[in-house]
């Protein structure tokens, strides 16, 4: 799928005062705004073992099954390319341990998105939209969700940011879009 060029509202380079960091690029579906960067944006993508992932969600969801051994829901998750149903399945993962995911969560995330910027039919655009960012923070604005995202519509995020979630999601983009600039430099871009 495309990416959609749209103007994001927060993508506005000019702030009213130059020492004041640059507004935070806020994402959160994946049609929306930003939504390139949302674990659900359809963009296929393949790893070392020749698996395809539809989404960088899958691709979360089926390490997470595995991680716990769980290889009959990650074969069940392989079968389907909805995010949903990655999802709730996700949630069924046999003998889930969550102080072993808390420890290996953000490196399968921060690793499927790597692969979905860097492999695949739209990886070239998706990797230019991501480093067009610059230096902003990313910020997945889900008002439901205080792990991945920040537990705040972009509308209120701001105003309480003294209460952020955690934004791992947001962290594993920016850890992916300082590894892409690494590579670049090593290549002789820039």
């Amino acid at each position: 799928m495309p990416v959609s060029t749209t103007a994001h509202p927060s993508s506005s380079s000019s702030t009213s005062n130059s020492t004041s960091p640059p507004r935070p690029f806020y994402f959160w579906r994946p049609n929306s705004p930003g939504g390139f960067l949302s674990q659900w944006y359809d963009s296929p993508f393949t790893d070392a073992s020749g698996a395809t992932y539809a989404t960088a969600e899958m691709y979360m969801m089926v390490h997470k099954a595995r991680l716990f051994g769980d290889e009959a829901t990650a074969q069940k998750m392989l079968e389907t390319t909805d995010p949903k149903t990655h999802k709730g399945l996700g949630r069924a993962v046999k003998k889930f341990d969550e102080r072993r995911w808390n420890e290996h969560k953000l490196q399968i995330v921060t690793d499927g998105n790597y692969l979905k910027f860097t492999t695949g039919e739209h990886a070239e655009m998706l990797r230019k939209e991501l480093l067009e960012t610059g230096d902003r923070e990313l910020v997945e604005a889900s008002p439901f969700d205080r792990i991945w995202g920040v537990g705040f519509k972009e509308a209120d995020a701001e105003k309480n940011r003294h209460r952020w979630g955690e934004n791992l999601l947001g962290r594993a983009l920016m850890d992916v879009r300082e590894r892409l600039r690494a590579e670049e430099i090593g290549r002789g871009k820039k």
